[in-house]
């Protein structure tokens, strides 16, 4: 899962890369910086209490984009759609150790 984050993560500079081969104009500028896209994962792991093992791994997505521009003279007021979303899972368990024959 982490690894098709990462690969959502690097689409947009890929796409960025091949768009540069011309210089872009006002207009366009303004399209590509009207919106973004963040994402954010964390994963942390520790050891609880007797033979107790906690994971938890935390995942966020927030996406802003413009959907309708409006003009008058020399006026424009634009509409933003903003979207987010938020995932966290926390794995606790607790293990008892064999004894070694012998010791």
């Amino acid at each position: 899962m982490k690894k098709v984050l990462m690969g959502f993560a690097v689409l947009p500079f890929l796409a960025g890369v091949a768009a540069a081969g011309q210089p872009l104009t006002d207009r366009q500028l303004d399209r590509v910086n009207a919106g973004f896209t963040a994402f954010a994962n964390a994963e942390a792991e520790g050891l609880v209490g007797e033979s107790g093992i906690v994971a938890t791994t935390t995942a966020t997505l927030a996406l802003v984009s413009p959907i309708a521009t409006a003009t008058m003279g020399e006026t424009s007021s634009r509409l933003f759609k903003s979207i987010s979303a938020a995932q966290s899972s926390t794995l606790t368990s607790t293990f008892s150790p064999i004894p070694i024959p012998g010791f």
